[in-house]
């Protein structure tokens, strides 16, 4: 407990010294059978500046990921070769330390449906949450089964090994025309992006993931469609976009947001265009990674549980 302490005592006082929050994202190549190379990325948020980053040969289009404790990506991707492999999302487990994939479960697999595509996640209290937006029923073969779980969360249960093995269906976020793909928690709340008709977002929330419906509160302005965002440790909430102005692709896309929760007003702070690969046309996730001084609390407060129990 002691040696605890002490290593804690060192971390934050470093934290005291550098104030930068890190992220992680993903940005994705144009959808295609064919087309490959999207990336995971880390993102220095106090800089505006791309570090790490890997590329996957055989991933198409990466719709989001979230961090996860142990230093774990979790990213929903499908691969290249087939129109089949197009529409077989996966969820693959990510070393962040290396981008080696340690596992990768079709989503059919997880929820029982025929063509789920999840394109919000987020990683808490020892779980996955994720955003069902199946895209068409009217493929040959297809049942509708994920395209009428479309805007409902679910609760991915993880085993010993943090790989996924379980989809519960939770609240209900919004239908047509698609919730945007983004979800982040803060303070007993959970912050869903809506897609609007007007191509702004609704900010959604709700204190209850499972059991109670996502409710609007304010959209974003001047951009919407936002498809990733997360709580920066200060309690700002950063965002992207994968069609900033709501009509066409431009740099805008490219853009990291400070959004205010409350008004929904979005600020560009910076554009990251030029720092990932020249074949990347959209960013499609942004999740933020823990601060060193969290996970020591969260350590303090374990052990003094254990020994309240002795």
């Amino acid at each position: 407990m002691k040696k605890l302490i002490s290593i804690c005592a060192v971390v934050l006082f470093i934290a005291g010294i550098t104030q930068a929050d890190q992220f992680w994202g993903s940005a994705s190549v144009p959808q295609s059978t064919s087309k490959t190379g999207s990336v995971l990325f880390k993102l220095d948020t106090a800089t505006g500046t791309v570090g790490t980053t890997y590329t996957y040969s055989d991933w198409n289009i990466i719709m989001d990921v979230t961090y996860a404790p142990g230093n774990i990506l979790y990213a929903v991707h499908n691969t290249t070769g087939s129109l089949d492999n197009f529409y077989n999302f996966k969820l693959a487990k990510v070393d962040a330390a290396t981008g080696t994939i340690l596992s990768d479960t079709s989503l059919r697999t997880l929820t029982g449906t025929d063509e789920p595509q999840w394109n919000a996640m987020e990683y808490h209290n020892g779980k996955l949450y994720a955003v069902e937006n199946c895209w068409t029923n009217t493929r040959t073969g297809d049942t509708g089964s994920a395209y009428s779980k479309r805007g409902y969360i679910y609760e991915v249960g993880l085993n010993g090994s943090n790989d996924p093995i379980s989809a519960t269906l939770g609240a209900y976020i919004g239908g047509y025309p698609a919730p945007d793909g983004a979800l982040a928690y803060k303070d007993g709340t959970w912050y869903a992006s809506d897609w609007k008709t007007d191509h702004s977002s609704w900010i959604k929330t709700t204190t209850d993931v499972i059991a109670t419906n996502f409710t609007a509160s304010v959209g974003t302005s001047p951009v919407g469609l936002i498809d990733g965002w997360d709580f920066e440790a200060d309690g700002d909430l950063l965002g992207i976009s994968w069609m900033a102005n709501g009509a066409t692709p431009s740099s805008d896309d490219f853009n990291v947001y400070k959004i205010n929760p409350l008004t929904g007003s979005a600020t560009a702070l910076f554009n990251i265009k030029s720092q990932l690969p020249s074949n990347i046309v959209a960013l499609s996730g942004l999740t933020a990674v823990p601060e060193p001084t969290t996970i020591c609390l969260l350590g303090l407060g374990a052990l003094s549980l254990l020994r309240r129990k002795k």
